[in-house]
């Protein structure tokens, strides 16, 4: 062999060599998941990169899972508000619909998949059925709070949560988001061993009859992490009418007003019920002793560690928090 021929043979070996470093590795085709969702599978051949989130608080939970590129509309406030960790990528996102958009406008977002925070998301009577968008070859994903049938807890979310993970591909930050609430909820626990609950109304909103927090919903669950007694804790729903007898009779020490677009503003509840007959009379109402939260702050989603700790201390002023 010639030098010259070696010479030839090394500058081609170097060549194949610079070439195969200078050109990227074949990415790896990402796996295929399914995750049943409220009772329906859906399979993901890839991590969607086009989502429209019905709800502020779905759409809250995948901000904060990092995925605010992938939202291409999102639909039905609650409140003008969100929390300061995402509010600079959650404003960037294109609201579609003031209430529920209609099939058309959903469609016309080309979505992979479509998130719902509440069933009413899926309304079939509007035309925006799960089935109806699975047939068109969009997935579906639903929070499960709002396909329970009996009462919940945190793990609903934590479950969610690594169900989000599994489907988007960002499992990591999932289990992330999921310990640090837990951590947080935990540490409120802590503070509150040996402390008498407080007995809580929850005022949502009616005047006819009082809508409140019933016991199958992740707001009873905040009360009792918190230090409270939800007197509806025995209402078999998420949210649930009372009669203004029955508040009255469960004697609250305290109440919740909860907040949110459409509701008439906490100003407003708070006059109601000093005003009213029964309730007023009642210890949580003559002496003023109130905690306003938003409404995404009592159902599934990342306000729940701030719903907890800010319910808490609102409660037991006493404690050293």
């Amino acid at each position: 062999m010639t030098r010259s021929f070696r010479y030839a043979l090394s500058a081609a070996a170097l060549t194949v060599a610079l070439a195969a470093c200078a050109t990227p590795a074949p990415r790896a085709t990402p796996s295929a998941v399914s995750v049943a969702s409220c009772g329906r599978e859906q399979a993901f051949p890839a991590p969607p990169q086009r989502i429209v989130s019905l709800n502020q608080h779905a759409t809250e939970i995948l901000v904060a899972l990092g995925l605010a590129d992938r939202i291409v509309g999102t639909a039905y406030p609650d409140t003008p508000e969100v929390p300061a960790s995402i509010a600079a990528d959650y404003k960037k996102i294109k609201l579609i619909a003031e209430k529920y958009p209609s099939m058309e406008q959903v469609l016309a977002a080309e979505p992979d998949v479509v998130v719902g925070g509440y069933a009413s998301a899926f309304a079939e009577k509007d035309g925006r059925g799960r089935e109806a968008l699975e047939r068109k070859g969009i997935r579906t994903i639903l929070l499960a709070e709002s396909c329970s049938t009996g009462p919940i807890g945190i793990s609903t979310y934590t479950d969610d949560l690594a169900l989000f993970g599994k489907a988007f591909g960002v499992a990591d930050r999932a289990k992330k988001l999921a310990e640090e609430t837990t951590r947080r909820v935990d540490a409120v626990a802590a503070k509150l061993q040996g402390v008498e609950p407080v007995p809580v109304f929850f005022y949502d909103s009616g005047e006819k009859a009082a809508f409140t927090v019933g016991g199958h919903g992740l707001g009873n669950d905040i009360a009792k992490r918190a230090g409270a007694r939800n007197i509806f804790a025995d209402l078999p729903k998420v949210f649930g009418d009372a009669s203004w007898e029955q508040v009255a009779e469960r004697a609250p020490r305290a109440v919740v007003l909860v907040d949110y677009l459409g509701a008439g503003g906490v100003d407003g509840k708070r006059a109601f019920l000093q005003g009213h007959p029964l309730v007023g009379k009642t210890a949580g109402v003559a002496q003023g002793r109130y905690v306003t939260l938003t409404l995404p702050d009592l159902i599934e989603g990342i306000r729940l560690a701030d719903a907890v700790e800010k319910l808490a201390r609102g409660l037991h002023p006493g404690v050293a928090w």
